[in-house]
């Protein structure tokens, strides 16, 4: 599905901090301000349908860079409250840039947080609430899980930093599912441009991903999921995944504890499409065209490669643990390595890409002990000039 050809023959900046280094991560700017948090969304229509997408958004009293800001996206099964806070209590990655000065906006998938912030049903009956102020039958929510593509995601997301990011220049962040997506917001971003891409367990697009796969001879489409379904979180399966981090890294105790915070704050289910997208199921996705009625290329644009002018012109910063199972561990060799697999991708394409290996942390460590090291180390790139071209 890739159609750029490669621009720069650099080959990524790799550093390996040991585990004492990295959460002594100088903070670049120290002078902290205030700051103030409100809740945002916005209406728009693909697919046949209206949708809604909110977040949060924090404003500095005082900008340390002013007119550069950040935005945030979440894993599959996530939402905006784990870039706001931790599952301990301690701020999250976009209050922690709010206190360093910077305008950050942390974003939730279309139906994955209410207008409440808060998930009262339980994980086994909720549903996703895709228009905030109504509630929908569940016949049409089965009809709008088929249609609530990558796409929709992104165009929703990009409008809504549009309204509160307009003139910023903008470093993208989305973790796991929400990596590439962070990559596309350019795609449809008409007020705010992106600067840079910064990851965590990001990955790259997921056109990547399954090239990755066929270069490991694992089967792209072996893994998809039936058309309908909608998988639910559970301890065990975040357990099977290897998401639990040692206890010393986090604060909130066992898994048991975060599911304790997940259950109010992230909406704890993904849907068939949206594990077939980012899994780069290609046989699965063209089976929803003729059920829905949408375009086949709506179910499988987003495996073509970014535009080759937006990623030559945009430095990559990708962090990933050590003890992140499918960004790191899996793997014969360091090559076949998710995280590195993308980072030479990316400078074949980029002026700069770097990649962070970071001792001990898994794939949620971004809310874990010493989250703060990530922002500084996000920041201190914004400071040095990596992501200016």
């Amino acid at each position: 599905m890739n159609q750029s050809q490669p621009r720069f023959a650099g080959r990524p900046e790799i550093l390996r901090p040991t585990f004492e280094n990295w959460i002594a991560t100088p903070d670049p700017f120290p002078a902290h301000s205030d700051y103030t948090v409100k809740t945002v969304w916005t209406r728009y229509a693909r697919n046949g349908f209206e949708w809604d997408i909110r977040g949060t958004l924090f404003i500095p009293a005082v900008e340390a860079m002013p007119g550069v800001g950040f935005t945030l996206l979440h894993g599959g099964a996530g939402s905006e409250m784990e870039c706001v806070e931790t599952p301990d209590g301690r701020p999250g990655l976009a209050a922690l840039l709010a206190e360093r000065g910077y305008r950050s906006l942390s974003i939730s998938f279309p139906g994955h947080l209410p207008l409440s912030g808060e998930w009262t049903d339980s994980v086994e009956t909720r549903q996703p609430c895709y228009l905030l102020d109504q509630a929908l039958p569940d016949k049409e929510i089965a009809r709008r899980n088929l249609a609530c593509t990558y796409n929709t995601i992104v165009q929703g997301a990009a409008q809504l930093a549009d309204e509160h990011m307009a003139g910023y220049e903008v470093v993208s962040f989305g973790h796991s599912t929400g990596g590439p997506m962070s990559i596309s917001l350019q795609r449809f971003a008409k007020r705010f441009k992106l600067m840079g891409i910064a990851g965590w367990g990001s990955g790259g697009p997921d056109g990547w991903s399954r090239e990755r796969m066929e270069m490991t001879k694992k089967d792209p489409d072996a893994g998809s999921k039936p058309i309908g379904s909608v998988a639910r979180r559970t301890v065990e399966s975040f357990r099977r995944s290897g998401y639990e981090d040692d206890l010393d890294l986090t604060p909130w105790g066992p898994a048991e504890r975060y599911f304790d915070w997940a259950f109010k704050y992230k909406a704890q289910f993904k849907t068939c499409l949206c594990d077939n997208q980012h899994g780069g199921s290609v046989e699965r996705l063209l089976e929803y065209s003729p059920i829905t009625g949408i375009d086949r290329l709506e179910y499988v644009d987003h495996l073509l490669d970014p535009a080759p002018d937006f990623l030559a012109s945009t430095p990559v910063l990708l962090l990933a643990g050590m003890s992140d199972k499918g960004h790191w561990i899996s793997g014969e060799t360091e090559h076949e390595k998710l995280e590195p697999f993308m980072a030479r991708k990316f400078a074949q394409r980029t002026p700069r890409t770097r990649l962070v290996i970071v001792p001990r942390f898994g794939h949620f460590g971004f809310a874990g002990a010493h989250n703060e090291a990530i922002v500084h180390c996000w920041l201190e790139a914004l400071k040095s000039g990596f992501f200016s071209v």
